[in-house]
Parts: structure tokens; C-alpha cells; sequence
């Protein structure tokens, strides 16, 4: 950035170019700000995967602008700091759009949050923990959620499932914390759910895997009705899988926000997911099959960044399996209608509303 007057508008931080859910954000954030019509700046920080993912937005400028808005965690944000200060020190004002997926933020980080002048992120569950701990100005603030049309790919064709098989679909990606994703929950109760339907399917979409020993994936089961997809998927490729789908399982401990949830409910798959944390700002009784829980310690090797105990929680595996045999009868009958209508909710023209008057308030 230059030390000159700095232009009202917004430089966008982060993961620009790489397939992973903090990329996303600032993907996201950059659609609604294209879709306003407001001028930005884009710093794309390097990542093992930058460069996956295409982006072009005729609103995009090389100019500096008076405001910084830093997509990534604010361990991230204080490294950051370390290594170009000049990105914290010439901005009239810094955001930190951050993510925490648990109830409470470790008192050691305090000082990340610092760094900026305000805090969003995408959720209430996210905005307690920064607050508590902070008492800074902490906005929850969803972005958009946009699916991208489907291209044509036959998932079910390419991975011989059967076109009137109950297809069950679950995303990771191993740079998040598997502990809390709990991927390992969801073939325990898909092997349980086959037992009494056993002409289903389970994929399991992998991003990041290329990275990670095999060994890291032993717990995954040879078995013939689960299928695994490790490929990097153009964005609509992933319509197409969704498409693919019936339904969508999420045996999270924890989810700041959960954006493949929310894909799942705009293409109208039938939900079932854990009824605990980011998620509960969307999810209810109405578009979701909610599966209860108890809660669970959760320690600093359980997660990276914890200073002390902390907790999340640990799913009813078994509620699951009940939960998922309700989705398959309403799978039989149509799509997941309500998700959809709620999912619709996190289009850019839903959200623009929301954000205009706080976007003006920075120009």
C-alpha cells in the first residue's frame, strides 16, 4: 500500500485464489461488493493450494483503499502483522472477518483480535466468543452463499451408483481439524444406517488431501457403498455433486458457520446435522433432521491455538441413524423444500439489505 491519501473503499486479505472455506469468505465478501457496484483491492496470501481457483471481477482495481478487511483467523492475522506490519499501519480501518469454532477464545490470542478496529464473522456462536473475551465491536454477519450452475457431470454414473439409490454426501477438508468435523462419525453411522437399507451410498468429498499421509485416512473403510471424491472440483462441478445427492450428513462437534450446509439446503438436499453451534443461526426442526448431543471436554491437542480446556460437542450417533432413516422417507417423497426457501436466504440479494447500510458507514 502506499503512504498516500488512501481512496474510500476496501482492500480484501487472504486466501484469494485457494479452494478452502477462508478463501471462500473473501470470494464471497468480493461477490457482494461486485454486485453493489463498490470498487475493491485484492492481496492474495500464499497458500499450498493458491492458485486452484479462478476468480475475475470487473469491480476488482489495483488501488489502495482507507479500509483493510482480513479474511483468516486471528492467529493468522497476528502473523501476518509480524511479517508486514505496513498492511496494519497505513489502513484508516481494519476489519477482521475471523472465524472460531468454539464457545470460548483463548485469552493467550486477546491481543490478535486487537489488531483490527472491528471484528465480524458469520455467526451469534462466533460473535460471543470474540465478544466475551474482547468487548470490542463484534458484528455477526453472514456472507453470501452462492452455487455456481451445474455443468453436467453424472457423479452417479462416474461412481456406478444407481440412479434411485439414497445418496448420502459429507465435505472435509483435512486442513480443518477432523476432531471437529468428525468425518470418522459419519461412516460409523452410515455402516449402522446400511444395515437396514443397504442399497445406499455414502461419498465422502476430500479437499486437501494431497498434502496428508495416508495413514491419516486408514480410518476410512474398503467398502463398496461408500465412495471417496479427492479431486479439486470447479464450482459447478460441485452443483453437479450436490445434484448427485440426496442427502447431506454433518456430525460436526463444531462449525463457526458451516457453509456446506448451506449449499446442501440451497440444492434442496434433506439435512441431517448436529444440533450445536454455528449452524443454529439457520438451521431448525423445519429444514433439518437435528441430531442431539452431549457435551464434550475438548483439550489444546484436541485443537490448534488452545491455551486451556475447552469444550464442544459429541453427536448421538445413534439419534443419527434414526434421524438419517427419517430423511430417506422424505427423500422419497421430494426434495428438501423448506431448505431451499431458507437457503435462498444467503443469496447476494437477500444480504445485500443487510450489509448496504454498514458498507456506507466505511465510505
Amino acid at each position: 500500500m502506499s503512504t498516500t491519501t488512501l481512496k474510500k473503499g476496501f482492500n480484501l486479505i487472504g486466501y484469494a485464489t485457494s479452494p478452502m472455506g477462508l478463501g471462500e469468505d473473501l470470494r464471497a465478501f468480493a461477490a457482494m461488493l461486485e454486485y453493489l457496484q463498490i470498487a475493491f483491492s485484492v492481496i492474495d496470501i500464499p497458500t499450498d493450494v493458491q492458485g486452484r481457483v479462478k476468480v475475475a471481477w470487473s469491480h476488482m482495481t489495483q488501488e489502495d483503499y482507507d479500509t483493510s478487511v482480513f479474511f483468516m483467523s486471528a492467529m493468522e492475522c497476528q502473523s501476518l502483522a509480524n511479517l508486514h506490519p505496513q498492511l496494519f499501519s497505513q489502513p484508516r480501518k481494519k476489519i477482521g472477518y475471523f472465524l472460531w469454532e468454539l464457545p470460548d477464545f483463548p485469552a493467550t490470542h486477546a491481543n490478535a483480535l486487537k489488531l483490527v478496529d472491528h471484528i465480524w464473522c458469520p455467526t451469534r456462536f462466533v460473535q460471543k466468543a470474540f465478544f466475551n473475551r474482547s468487548r470490542q465491536l463484534t458484528l455477526a454477519l453472514p456472507l453470501p452463499v452462492v452455487s455456481q450452475a451445474p455443468t453436467g457431470r453424472k457423479f452417479r454414473s462416474e461412481l456406478k451408483i444407481s440412479p434411485k439409490a439414497f445418496v448420502v454426501l459429507f465435505m472435509f477438508d483435512l486442513h480443518s481439524t477432523t476432531q471437529r468435523k468428525n468425518p470418522q462419525a459419519v461412516v460409523r453411522v452410515f455402516l449402522e444406517f446400511l444395515k437396514i437399507k443397504p442399497t445406499a451410498y455414502l461419498i465422502l468429498k476430500i479437499n486437501r488431501w494431497q498434502s496428508k499421509q495416508q495413514r491419516e485416512l486408514n480410518w476410512i473403510p474398503e467398502h463398496p457403498r461408500i465412495k471417496i471424491i479427492k479431486e479439486t472440483l470447479l464450482p459447478g462441478e460441485l452443483s453437479d455433486l450436490y445434484k448427485s445427492s440426496n442427502c447431506y450428513l454433518s456430525l460436526h462437534r463444531s462449525e463457526g458457520f458451516g457453509r456446506t450446509l448451506v449449499e446442501a439446503m440451497q440444492h434442496g438436499l434433506h439435512l441431517v446435522s448436529t444440533n450445536f453451534s454455528g449452524p443454529e443461526d439457520y438451521l431448525n426442526a423445519d429444514n433439518t433432521w437435528l441430531v442431539s448431543w452431549s457435551r464434550k471436554v475438548v483439550t489444546p491437542k484436541d485443537y490448534p491455538n488452545l491455551d486451556a480446556d475447552s469444550w464442544w460437542s459429541e453427536p448421538n450417533e445413534q439419534h443419527a441413524v434414526t434421524q438419517l432413516l427419517e430423511a430417506w422417507q422424505a427423500s422419497k417423497v421430494s426434495r428438501n423444500r423448506q431448505g431451499v426457501l431458507d437457503g435462498a436466504k444467503f443469496s447476494h440479494e437477500a444480504l445485500a439489505d443487510k450489509y448496504l447500510p454498514i458498507l456506507k458507514t466505511y465510505l
